[in-house]
């Protein structure tokens, strides 16, 4: 059967993930004989916000933290940017810029948890716009945010899934005592079979997947001792630093003149690196007791990323050697791939990057289920085209079709690594840029219409605003700062890709949203109202989840 949505869109309740009589046993749940559990809770809240309950609630505190910490994938994640920062500013930039750009993010973890923690939705970010934004320019901010966020979680997939193609074709190559060098039909070739295996991981059971996440915090951690102990233990002498190198000697290692600059450039590795802190906000209909979960997960996780990726980053610097440039122009293609058989020798250094690959494989997976959740959620909302067909589950209650989507977006993403590498370097900084994008929007829509009401998660009147204003001020500049391409004088062959597919993006929104009678103003009013669907299959008004009024979510 069908019922119609606020905007008249009629929407398919039989693509539910439970049925009608567990639906309406979720409405009519008993809470008057003090049976509250976390559970109750939350499918209150989210009916209160406007959604019934379509994912099932089984993950818990701790993995809803592994979903932000295996985002991130601290060591491998390292491993796959320092070619950014040591190709600026060498030990110095590679160093100092991780630690201040944790330290500078933690503010925003801390501003979008309080958004987090007030509204835990799958939808996250768009959500969170059009509960902040008044109802003349909800719509469109909406639609904006949602494209923008959307785009941001696929990138940074895509950007993974290629640095970890270069991982295993760095192994490969040391085993074959490099006579064998991928091209770069090879690493497509790596690259869409690692999409398809990272597809399978996303596609099991809530259940399995749960239980999933909690081991790959198991694999991220052992990563992390892993490289800090066999580099430390195993570099030659020869080839470990002193102090004064690592934390002072500053070198312009990049194609800027300008030394501040190219320390500047360096802090793509950052917020590359931590970038998914806030994807636990993407499973926030599947945690119990999301509105606490989800901004502890966001702050716990980017301060255990700071302190346990710092200590990689030091180590990595004490140990790689004094010839920076060799490591950036090594003919393995990843500088901790040169680094790794400089320490430990050919058998030692295939065995760490193999290890190494497996956990960038493990980040794969847990980005692809934050990405899968927000296309879900933001087709739920009738955001993209096909969202009819995209917002349907699996038999095993789990949103496939997003998932089959966001990997066909990166198969096309990665179609840039046919131009040449600069081309394909510029997902990295897509990643970042979409993200932050999405992120700024609700906090600007916080700071310049005050409709937010806060969650139980909350710094405070003051500081919660001095916060938000902070957060919108350092992303602005780092969406800047990332526009820039890597060389001063620039070509065709130098230039930043990440321009022009953002820029493809935001056109298409565009147009697609103010095309005459078929664009998204036509249809596209914001999040919908699913939990209307249940009151049409015969539950009456009077039933107790608390439902806010209408017009909060037009």
């Amino acid at each position: 059967m069908t019922s119609p949505s606020p905007d008249g869109s009629p929407i398919d309740s039989n693509a539910s993930s439970i049925n009608r009589e567990e639906k309406i046993v979720k409405v009519h749940t008993n809470v008057e004989d003090g049976d509250t559990t976390s559970i109750s809770a939350d499918d209150q809240l989210l009916a209160s916000l406007g959604y019934r309950a379509e994912l099932k609630r089984e993950f818990s505190y701790l993995t809803v933290f592994g979903q932000s910490f295996g985002a991130m994938g601290i060591a491998p994640a390292i491993a796959e940017s320092i070619v950014f920062s040591l190709g600026s500013g060498g030990s110095v930039g590679m160093v100092w810029t991780y630690l201040v750009g944790c330290l500078t993010l933690i503010p925003v973890a801390l501003s979008l948890g309080e958004l987090g923690s007030s509204m835990p939705t799958s939808g996250g970010l768009y959500y969170w716009v059009a509960r902040l934004t008044p109802l003349r320019q909800r719509a469109f901010m909406c639609w904006l945010a949602g494209y923008m966020n959307v785009l941001g979680y696929i990138s940074i997939y895509s950007s993974t899934i290629y640095a970890a193609t270069l991982i295993l074709g760095a192994s490969i190559s040391i085993g074959s005592d490099r006579s064998f060098a991928a091209s770069k039909y090879h690493n497509y070739g790596i690259f869409a079979a690692t999409i398809l295996l990272t597809f399978v991981m996303t596609c099991v059971p809530t259940k399995l997947l749960n239980k999933l996440n909690m081991s790959y915090i198991g694999v991220q951690l052992t990563m992390l001792l892993a490289l800090i102990i066999s580099l430390a233990a195993c570099t030659p002498s020869e080839n470990k630093n002193s102090a004064s190198f690592v934390f002072t000697d500053f070198q312009n290692t990049g194609f800027w003149s300008n030394n501040g600059w190219a320390f500047m450039m360096s802090f793509l590795t950052p917020v590359w690196v931590v970038s998914g802190f806030e994807s636990s906000a993407t499973i926030a209909e599947e945690a119990s007791n999301a509105a606490k979960a989800v901004p502890f997960a966001m702050v716990s996780s980017l301060v255990v990323a700071a302190v346990t990726g710092w200590s990689v980053i030091i180590t990595i610097a004490f140990c790689m050697g004094s010839d920076v440039v060799a490591l950036v122009e090594s003919d393995l293609g990843q500088p901790m791939a040169q680094i790794a058989f400089n320490s430990l020798g050919k058998n030692g250094s295939i065995a760490f990057l193999v290890f190494l690959w497996f956990s960038s494989i493990c980040n794969c997976s847990i980005l692809m289920v934050a990405a899968s959740r927000e296309t879900f959620a933001f087709a739920r909302d009738h955001g993209l085209p096909f969202s009819g067909f995209l917002r349907q589950l699996s038999f095993n209650k789990t949103p496939a079709r997003a998932v089959g989507f966001c990997a066909l977006i990166s198969l096309l993403e990665g179609l840039l690594m046919l131009v040449n590498t600069i081309a394909i370097n510029s997902i990295f900084n897509l990643a970042i840029m979409g993200l932050y994008f999405a992120y700024c929007m609700p906090l600007i829509s916080r700071l310049c219409f005050g409709h937010f009401k806060p969650g139980v998660f909350y710094m405070g009147d003051t500081l919660s605003y001095i916060f938000s204003a902070y957060s919108v001020a350092w992303m602005t500049f780092i969406f800047v700062l990332l526009l820039f391409p890597a060389y001063e004088t620039v070509g065709p062959e130098e230039m930043n890709y990440a321009v022009a597919v953002l820029g493809f993006v935001l056109v298409f929104c565009v147009v697609y949203y103010w095309f005459p009678v078929y664009g998204g103003k036509t249809f596209f009013t914001g999040p919908v109202r699913t939990i209307d669907e249940i009151l049409h299959e015969g539950v009456q008004p009077g039933a107790p989840v608390p439902i806010l009024e209408k017009e909060a979510v037009q």
